[in-house]
């Protein structure tokens, strides 16, 4: 993304009455990539549109330059996707070869000269399920140098990936991390585009409620402001299809998994959807 664009989303942001709860630096891919991150971190703290700036990163290009020039930019909260334990677990998730040892000294100063800034490590229950006490390493060693760890359960959900070309283990693993889940309850209203918008590079906004790389679209902000995408027919008409229960009808949601998994009891919008769609 631009620096232009990204001063137009900021100029934008300042129009709606109340700041962001969460402005999330990242999307698709990985963030640290984006060598104006820092600087578009420093801009939206200045332009003071949201609460908390957030960033998750696989924390690989990670240096203490790096974690000084965020730090002092202003970043609230770094999340760190880790995806093993040591240099062979990398190799067999990801492919790719890891200094560990660096990597670890890296993590270990973010953590010391975190700031104010929070610092939160998960892992992929795929990449410990395989080790003994896995969980209970993970812990050991990173609970140390971070101020909340958590593992996550991966679940086969992403528009766009073949599953059949996953390694087999890593493949029957994931499978067991839904099968564990247990979605008892199908819910009808999806809350996650009530309270999301995306915008992407190049100025299209979606709803970023299944993460797909294109979701639902809504406009480009090129074309309208954000405020009036936010309050605009299109938006509005998707958030009553989802309260009038019509979801399983839609071509994109109808397959969808992700309003199912409720993290929050206080996303569970199926009682209070006829209430709703009446403020609408």
């Amino acid at each position: 993304m631009s620096l232009e664009l990204f001063q137009r989303i900021l100029d934008d942001l300042k129009q709606f009455s109340r700041k962001l709860k969460v402005m999330e630096m990242f999307n698709f891919g990985e963030p640290l990539c984006n060598l104006n991150l820092e600087k578009m971190v420093g801009m939206a703290k200045t332009a003071d549109v949201a609460e908390k700036i957030n960033v998750t990163t696989n924390g690989l290009l990670l240096t203490p330059a790096r974690v000084d020039a965020l730090v002092a930019a202003g970043i609230d909260i770094i999340r760190i996707s880790l995806q093993g334990l040591d240099s062979e677990t990398y190799m067999k998730m990801c492919g790719v070869k890891v200094d560990f040892d660096k990597f670890m000294g890296n993590l270990a100063y973010l953590y010391e000269y975190r700031g104010n800034c929070s610092i939160r490590m998960k892992i992929a229950d795929i990449a410990i399920a395989d080790l003994p006490d896995g969980e209970k390493r993970f812990k050991e060693i990173f609970g140390p140098i971070a101020d909340t760890i958590f593992v996550e359960h991966i679940l086969p959900i992403y528009a766009g990936v073949d599953y059949n070309n996953i390694e087999h283990s890593i493949y029957a693993n994931a499978m067991n991390g839904r099968e564990n889940v247990r979605q008892n309850e199908v819910h009808k209203v999806c809350y996650r585009p009530f309270y999301r918008l995306r915008v992407a590079p190049d100025g299209g906004v979606y709803a970023a409620c299944c993460d797909a790389p294109n979701d639902i679209y809504f406009g480009s902000i090129y074309e309208s402001n954000l405020k009036s995408i936010w309050k605009g027919v299109k938006r509005e008409s998707f958030l009553k299809m989802q309260l009038r229960g019509e979801r399983f009808k839609h071509p994109v949601c109808k397959d969808c998994i992700l309003p199912n998994d409720i993290t929050n009891e206080a996303d569970i919008l199926d009682p209070y959807a006829e209430e709703i769609l009446k403020r609408l």
